[in-house]
């Protein structure tokens, strides 16, 4: 998925495609995992008068079309990623830092929620926690 798909996806909602919107989508791009709060900070550099509700409303927005994920991190604040194919996350304690990890054993991991035919998985998240490589040492 690319910017032009998520703006294309918008419009074809009948979204009003404001310069702060497509800021926001631009940055979902731009930024590792990025809490709203991070979003708002990097997009009032260009919009000085930009609301923190236009942050909030826009990523409700891709969330409920399908178009960006809201992670959390246990009781830190959420992050948001656009929402491309499924993986997995490895949270640094230290840090904060979020790392993208590639899901090799999605299939097993299905068949497991899927196994007694009482559920129906849409969508799942497998997080790790621990050290990352620069705060181990």
């Amino acid at each position: 998925m690319n910017k032009d798909t998520i703006v294309n996806r918008m419009k074809e909602e009948g979204l009003r495609l404001t310069p702060q919107r497509v800021q926001i989508v631009e940055l979902l791009f731009e930024l590792s995992h990025p809490t709203a709060e991070r979003i708002y900070a990097a997009m009032i550099e260009k919009f000085p008068y930009a609301s923190q509700a236009t942050v909030y409303n826009t990523l409700k927005m891709l969330k409920e079309l399908g178009l960006a994920r809201e992670l959390s991190a246990g009781d830190k604040s959420s992050h948001y990623e656009i929402a491309e194919s499924e993986h997995w996350h490895f949270n640094c304690r230290a840090c904060g830092e979020i790392f993208d990890l590639e899901a090799n054993l999605s299939e097993p991991l299905l068949a497991v929620g899927t196994q007694r035919g009482a559920f129906q998985v849409d969508s799942y998240q497998v997080e790790f926690y621990g050290l990352c490589a620069k705060c181990r040492v």
